[in-house]
């Protein structure tokens, strides 16, 4: 069998892991599974040649807190604090309501900027969220813009009176406590059985991941803006670091990335020297996603010896996990195939 089991290329796909449909959880996926007829033996090394699959992530990720937009709302000019956090948030695109319940707006496929700016403003509005499940929204509290010149969304508060606002880094030290305190935001799903905040499903996010650094809003909690002053505030994240007095526009300091992920890494059980920026093992490729949202992603090695040497000898399996930028699950939906090619190389 050494001899003459020997295949050259080999193509693996998730519709032909058998086991998928019995082991995925609401039907989406993020790694599969192919048993192999007859193992592999001595081999000496492998090579990703073609990957194909969807781009299943929306522009904003339904799983990881892309939809959850943090600002500040302040008496004071001085102090960017917990206890004047808010969040206006997308709720899930999956997401089903419990009967009668209409207080929520979607996340959806957005063609452009101005089309993502629609859907915030409704979230942001009467009858776009509920207290009950969202409980640190206030409604119609600010107003979001996107400048079809410069490519930028803005937003600015409007509440009448002195209040200053800023948006709120994702990575403020208060925040995480904040999203998973009192202010936890909540779904109410058909299957919230009890019909009440406590009963409700917590809306899916990953600590130090909103909707911030997506629409824009990308300076961390110790970064210096670039036009920094004495009046400059920690943790007021944009290009001047100055809470913004109501009825005065905040404009991101960065451009829009309407891509759900702009990479997506994938691993093999059977690569045993590669390994990502986060020192996760076994990596076989990192595939940039070049298509928009729902497009078929295509790519193709550019030379065909670049393969890794340290791998299994004998090969009886090939197990594949997806996973994006963040290093967080890359999902697709139990619909989408998802299709790789490998060169195999023998001792």
């Amino acid at each position: 069998m050494a001899s003459t089991n020997k295949p050259s290329r080999i193509s693996c796909d998730a519709f032909s892991d058998e086991s998928l449909p019995n082991r995925i959880n609401n039907g989406i996926y993020n790694d599969f599974n192919n048993n192999l007829a007859y193992p592999l033996l001595n081999v000496k090394g492998v090579q990703l040649l073609r990957s194909n699959f969807v781009n299943s992530s929306l522009q904003l990720n339904d799983y990881n807190g892309q939809l959850l937009f943090v600002y500040c709302r302040a008496e004071d000019a001085d102090n960017v604090s917990v206890q004047d956090f808010h969040v206006v948030r997308l709720h899930p695109s999956y997401f089903v309501p419990d009967v009668g319940f209409t207080d929520f707006v979607k996340n959806k496929y957005f063609n452009d900027g101005t089309e993502l700016v629609a859907s915030l403003n409704l979230a942001a509005s009467a009858n776009g969220d509920s207290t009950t499940y969202n409980p640190s929204w206030l409604v119609g509290d600010i107003t979001f813009s996107f400048d079809q010149a410069t490519r930028k969304i803005s937003f600015v508060g409007n509440e009448s009176g002195s209040y200053y606002y800023s948006p709120v880094p994702p990575d403020h030290p208060d925040l995480e406590g904040f999203l998973t305190g009192l202010n936890q935001v909540k779904m109410n799903s058909i299957n919230n059985i009890t019909n009440n905040y406590a009963g409700a499903m917590i809306q899916p996010r990953i600590s130090g991941i909103t909707m911030n650094q997506r629409i824009g809003f990308s300076l961390k909690y110790n970064n210096r803006p670039i036009f920094s002053t004495t009046e400059t505030i920690k943790g007021c994240a944009t290009s001047s670091g100055i809470p913004q007095l109501t009825g005065s526009s905040t404009e991101a300091d960065s451009w829009p990335i309407l891509l759900g992920a702009q990479n997506i890494n994938i691993y093999c059980d059977i690569i045993c020297n590669g390994q990502d920026s986060r020192r996760r093992r076994h990596l076989l490729a990192t595939i940039p996603i070049e298509n928009d949202a729902l497009g078929v992603c295509s790519y193709t090695a550019s030379a065909l010896d670049d393969y890794i040497t340290q791998t299994s000898s004998e090969i009886n399996a090939l197990h594949f996990t997806f996973l994006d930028d963040y290093g967080n699950p890359f999902y697709f939906m139990q619909n989408f195939n998802t299709n790789l090619e490998l060169a195999v190389y023998y001792k």
